[in-house]
């Protein structure tokens, strides 16, 4: 979210109401194993959703996902969907390797929609459980 300098993206949990009833209203999956970006009228799901969102962010990361976007759909799902099987292995590979702690999204609260009717606390793994008391940015 740091990266998103204009302040134009917004994440909704496909796992809260508001996330599921935006996905049905634009006729975009409703299940938790892929990415999905809503652009005005537009859907696109799993690699370009991904790709698509990183024209939001600062540079370098919107000519990245601008170069990737040339790669043919087909590669970059199959290569999508190999990770996103192992995301939560690589992560804590990445994070071990680079020394980095949990992620902890409670400095973005107000820029994640649909928590209103969410239980508290959300779940951990969402990045605002305990490890993130006291977080400061």
């Amino acid at each position: 979210m740091d990266r998103d300098v204009e302040d134009h993206v917004r994440f909704c949990p496909l796992q809260c109401d508001l996330g599921q009833r935006i996905c049905t209203d634009h006729n975009a999956p409703t299940d938790v194993t892929t990415a999905v970006l809503i652009d005005g009228a537009t859907v696109y799901t799993e690699s370009s959703a991904i790709l698509k969102m990183l024209a939001y962010m600062s540079f370098p990361w919107y000519f990245l996902g601008f170069l990737a976007l040339c790669i043919p759909s087909f590669l970059r799902n199959v290569a999508y969907r190999a990770f996103s099987r192992h995301r939560g292995t690589i992560w804590k590979g990445v994070k071990r390797l680079m020394g980095w702690g949990d992620v902890c999204l409670e400095a973005y609260r107000a820029r994640i929609l649909g928590l209103e009717n969410m239980p508290t606390p959300l779940p951990q793994s969402w990045g605002f459980g305990e490890a993130c008391s006291g977080f400061e940015q």
